[in-house]
């Protein structure tokens, strides 16, 4: 079994926010595929940036907005989004008070590209 605490003290400096690779971390062998926790912190907001990942966010906690391409909508908990790979994406926390958190799910396109 191979657990991992999410806790603040296990976040680094990624995309211009805090995140923490959560698995396959230590074990790239086990899975063709990564997922992380994020968290934006008030005012805050990942770099725009696009890579050969297919992606979807699963927002926890927080509310802001989503940018692919150039599509915009509000995102919080509850809500998934899909970004498909090579699209140019960013998320903004327009909070002066709380922070968005979300998990991170990528994989390679060569297991299957996504057209929207």
């Amino acid at each position: 079994m191979l657990l991992r605490d999410m806790t603040d003290d296990k976040l680094v400096d990624a995309y211009g926010i805090r995140y923490q690779p959560l698995y396959p971390a230590g074990g790239e062998d086990l899975a063709p595929w990564g997922f992380g926790r994020a968290v934006i912190e008030p005012g805050g907001a990942t770099e725009p940036h696009s890579h050969d990942e297919n992606e979807v966010f699963v927002f926890l906690s927080g509310t802001g907005e989503m940018t692919i391409g150039d599509e915009r909508q509000p995102v919080g908990p509850g809500m998934a989004v899909l970004i498909p790979a090579g699209s140019r994406h960013h998320v903004t926390n327009a909070s002066s008070e709380e922070r968005v958190c979300f998990l991170s799910i990528y994989w390679p396109a060569r297991y299957g590209r996504i057209d929207l």
